[in-house]
């Protein structure tokens, strides 16, 4: 071949493959150009006053499918459904209001791509038509109407590099990729838990007043429960726990950190899943009943079905009209949480859960709980009336007695010297009237009436009539004082039992309220939880420790008040709830940040020790609150203390010698 022919041949075969390059590049967008959109919303078109319903589908990247999550606007609100789930309200805070105003006004920061080839890339394939395996799926979030016809959809990529908050996003039917900012993308979740309320028991763990740890067996065959010992009951007052109705040896004490561990896992029962009851169960503890009739009917048959496979089971109690009646029970026992408003939960824990979000509970296994709340008046500070004395009877007409047993009568009253009822005196057989002279007049005549007597009464002298009048003028007066001191216990203790009445209503007013949302459903939790609150007596109670208190302990405090508090600063205003919120802010920062105990005192404490960094040097147990020095004396040196309450406020505590 010539060189001239060769030439040709690769200037050729290098144009061809210039050619490929150039086609293949991706076309960049002009801003000049008719079609740039930048600024512009992405929905042109959208009524958001329209959206009743949201759509979410991801890929679950553990099995390898889409997962979908709805949640659709109801008369009751907002509530999640799922596939073969019964519906559940969405009760996470502002999670509907996040999600929902995502696509309202999306505004295109610019243009990615206009090639399907690169959606993979920016990771926009659509969720529900990508197979199992793909790279690069986003999730899928629609907006719909009332008729489930979608109003607006997105599908929401990757992250933009080096811009935090900003997406590669496309809309379905598009090929174009744009990017636009989205600060609750991570909101966009099919997650059950990412939409509810996960503290279902509203339980507040400050407000705990006794623990009950039932830990019975059920005995399937004789249908009735096995208990080893008698429940053991725990009263927490002032920061400090009780053993009742059981005895600690003189070498025993409880164990103080396991039983304030088992407080704090209250706060920790969070729902991972739900499962509905059958609706006979559901009416009665709405009713406040947990009990319920007819057994052998075949619908209540059902019934136990459904509950022995979460683990729960029916034996047969006397309810309080002394009936034999089935009562729901659990293997696993049960525990009563009292709190000092009168309100007590039941909580009954089943089997081990598995289950669809048996995934999102990443502290191992989850097991079901049957959970209601009734009136315990126990709870509350006992009503005490005053005694109520009797009133006062009148004297007996002491016309016809003797002079002696009169003026006895006068000299000591009614009562006797002290006040005390004397006994009936023998009177007498009627005679005539003291220093009466009889007439000359035989006495079938009727003598002449004395001058000053207007009636045929025998006259009695002035000294008499004033004694008569003395002894009736003070009877009334005593009278008087005692009506009016039984008027006034009356009234008080009409006021104190009218205000018994109103923390019994509240309290029952508070139950309906919870069981209005327990009673529908078997709460799943984990089980690393229920291993916490679930104590048999080796748990709590411990040998006693026999190392000394010392005489005094160096400790540094963090105080956070509230209006109110003792000696708290007038300038204060923060509640009760928000100082303890602040206080447990502050010391997690402590704890899991590593700040500086002194420079966070400087900054934040209420004491007067601030101006130290909280240095309270050196003090007895005496010296302080009975709280505040059980938590300081009980801490290694170094250690920082969970939150203590007093009357001035909440306490960060540090001991330093």
């Amino acid at each position: 071949m010539k060189e001239n022919s060769k030439s040709i041949i690769f200037i050729a075969v290098a144009a061809a493959c210039v050619l490929l390059a150039l086609s293949s590049i991706p076309e960049k967008i002009d801003p000049a150009s008719k079609g740039n959109r930048m600024g512009q919303a992405l929905f042109e078109t959208f009524d958001p006053r329209q959206a009743t319903g949201i759509e979410i589908v991801e890929i679950d990247e553990e099995n390898l499918e889409a997962k979908s999550l709805e949640v659709a606007q109801t008369e009751k609100g907002w509530w999640i459904r799922r596939p073969q789930k019964a519906d559940y309200p969405a009760n996470a805070d502002n999670q509907v209001k996040d999600v929902s105003t995502i696509l309202l006004d999306l505004r295109i920061l610019d243009t990615a791509s206009e090639g399907a080839g690169e959606h993979a890339k920016y990771g926009v394939l659509d969720p529900s038509s990508a197979n199992p395996g793909d790279r690069g799926v986003g999730k899928s979030i629609a907006l719909k109407n009332r008729s489930g016809s979608n109003l607006a959809q997105l599908i929401i990529g990757n992250e933009v590099e080096g811009l935090s908050g900003t997406r590669y996003v496309r809309i379905p039917e598009q090929s174009t990729v744009f990017t636009a900012e989205m600060r609750n993308a991570n909101n966009v979740s099919t997650k059950f838990v990412d939409w509810v309320e996960k503290d279902f028991l509203d339980l507040d763990k400050w407000n705990i007043k006794r623990v009950t740890l039932d830990n019975y067996e059920v005995n399937l065959a004789k249908g009735q429960l096995n208990r080893k010992d008698k429940p053991y009951i725990l009263d927490y007052e002032n920061s400090e726990w009780k053993l009742s109705g059981s005895t600690l040896s003189d070498k025993e004490e409880l164990n103080k950190e396991k039983l304030d561990a088992l407080k704090d896992a209250f706060d920790d029962l969070e729902i991972i899943d739900v499962e509905s009851k059958p609706e006979i169960l559901v009416s009665n503890l709405k009713k406040g009943n947990e009990f319920f009739n007819n057994l052998k009917d075949q619908k209540n048959q059902a019934v136990v079905q459904s509950l022995q496979q979460k683990g729960f089971y029916t034996v047969a109690v006397q309810n309080p009209q002394g009936q034999q009646v089935p009562k729901v029970v659990s293997n696993k026992g049960e525990i009563l949480v009292g709190m000092k408003d009168g309100v007590e939960y039941v909580l009954r824990f089943g089997d081990i859960y598995r289950g669809p979000e048996e995934d999102e509970n990443a502290t191992g296994d989850s097991r079901y709980i049957y959970a209601f709340a009734r009136v315990n008046q126990s709870l509350l500070d006992p009503l005490v009336l005053d005694p109520v004395p009797s009133p006062l009877a009148a004297p007996q007409p002491s016309s016809k007695t003797d002079q002696n047993s009169s003026s006895e009568k006068g000299a000591k009253g009614d009562t006797g010297d002290k006040g005390k009822e004397s006994e009936v005196p023998n009177i007498a057989p009627p005679g005539p009237p003291p220093n009466f002279i009889p007439s000359s007049t035989p006495p079938t005549n009727t003598p002449p009436p004395p001058p000053a007597v207007v009636n045929s009464k025998p006259a009695i002298p002035a000294k008499l009539d004033q004694n008569k009048s003395t002894e009736s003028d003070e009877f009334t007066r005593k009278k008087a004082e005692r009506d009016a001191e039984i008027a006034r216990i009356n009234a008080s203790n009409a006021n104190k039992q009218r205000e018994f009445n109103d923390k019994v209503a509240k309290a029952q007013k508070r139950v309906n309220e919870l069981n209005e949302n327990l009673a529908d459903w078997y709460y799943v939790i984990s089980n690393e939880v229920f291993e916490k609150i679930r104590l048999e007596r080796t748990d709590f109670v411990k040998a006693k420790e026999t190392e000394e208190m010392p005489d005094e302990v160096k400790a540094s405090h963090i105080l956070i008040s509230y209006k109110g508090a003792d000696r708290a600063d007038s300038n204060i205003t923060r509640s009760k709830e928000e100082a303890k919120k602040e206080a447990e802010r502050i010391r997690g920062l402590i704890i899991n940040d590593n700040k500086d105990f002194g420079d966070m005192a400087r900054k934040n404490s209420d004491g007067p020790s601030k101006t130290k960094g909280g240095d309270l040097g050196k003090f007895k147990f005496e010296v302080m609150a009975k709280e505040f020095s059980e938590a300081a004396f009980a801490l290694d040196v170094g250690s920082v203390s969970e939150v203590v309450e007093t009357g001035f406020g909440f306490h960060v505590i540090k001991r330093t010698e």
